[in-house]
């Protein structure tokens, strides 16, 4: 064989090895570690135990549901300490920060109830002064004349002066008076009528009933007229007879009626229904005039 020859065969025999050897490396490093020689060459087993481990992880992570931070939570927590400190106003503002700022928080309803019943509380105390007016009976004057003088109803009069005489008036007899200027929100998708001082939350009540219509009836309107048993019957403010009477609140344009059921029976058709205690509750804070809207 001729040296030339023999030349060639050895160097198409070199390349071959260097590109096999070059495969092998490229194998080893990339794809899977072939070990022995070739770990001490290129050591990849620890990166590719690390990059295994980092994918179980990962993995295991995705899995599991991160759990959600309800940002109620906080400030319901808060407030409960408080409450058990006896320090009532700061945890009322807790609960309010939730109202306002986190109203689809979980913990937005019992702050709502809670914040509520503290509310009506004072509204309905004679012990707290603040928010109430003293009004003076002049010579002449009736009770119901003060109630609308006073943006007040004779229902809520007579719940902060229970010791008044409807029947005979006294003059320079001083009254506790509540003004009524509260605004009524009628919620369609939580089914509930709620109520508020500027923006400030008073209360709310659950809804039994809504009509079919009042999709269609968004907006903006006033109560015009409150009535206490039917249209036979109409007892006298202040008797047992009114007290357990069906009590009822008529909007207008659109004609629209807010009634209360005890739940015995089918319910009333083409009303609003609540609860009868919650109803009683609203028909104090309400007068004619107030606004209520349906959202």
């Amino acid at each position: 064989m001729r040296i030339g020859t023999l030349c060639k065969a050895s160097a198409v025999l070199l390349m071959t090895g260097l590109v096999a050897f070059s495969g092998a490396i490229a194998y080893h490093a990339f794809v899977d570690s072939l070990g022995g020689f070739f770990e001490k060459v290129v050591p990849v087993k620890e990166r590719v135990a690390a990059e295994r481990a980092s994918e179980k992880l990962a993995a295991v992570v995705a899995a599991k549901s991160v759990p959600v931070i309800d940002p109620g939570d906080q400030f319901y927590d808060a407030a409960r300490r408080l409450m058990a400190e006896g320090k009532h106003v700061e945890a009322r503002e807790k609960l309010g920060m939730i109202i306002v700022n986190h109203p689809l928080s979980g913990r937005a309803r019992s702050a709502r109830m809670i914040v509520g019943e503290m509310n009506l509380d004072e509204l309905f105390s004679v012990g707290r002064i603040e928010g109430k007016v003293f009004h003076y009976m002049q010579r002449g004057e009736s009770y119901e004349q003060v109630a609308e003088k006073c943006r007040s109803n004779l229902d809520c009069l007579l719940s902060l002066n229970p010791s008044v005489d409807l029947r005979r008036s006294k003059e320079g007899e001083r009254l506790l008076v509540l003004p009524l200027d509260f605004h009524f929100v009628l919620e369609i998708e939580r089914k509930v009528i709620s109520a508020w001082n500027g923006g400030r939350f008073v209360c709310e009540f659950a809804v039994l009933q809504l009509v079919d219509r009042m999709a269609r009836q968004r907006g903006g309107y006033f109560i015009e007229s409150k009535v206490a048993g039917s249209s036979d019957l109409k007892p006298r403010v202040g008797t047992a007879e009114y007290r357990s009477a069906t009590k009822a609140i008529w909007l207008a344009r659109p004609t629209l009626k807010i009634q209360g059921w005890d739940g015995e029976g089918d319910p009333p058709e083409g009303a609003v229904l609540l609860a009868s205690a919650d109803m009683e509750e609203l028909f104090l804070l309400t007068r004619p005039g107030n606004k209520m809207e349906i959202r």
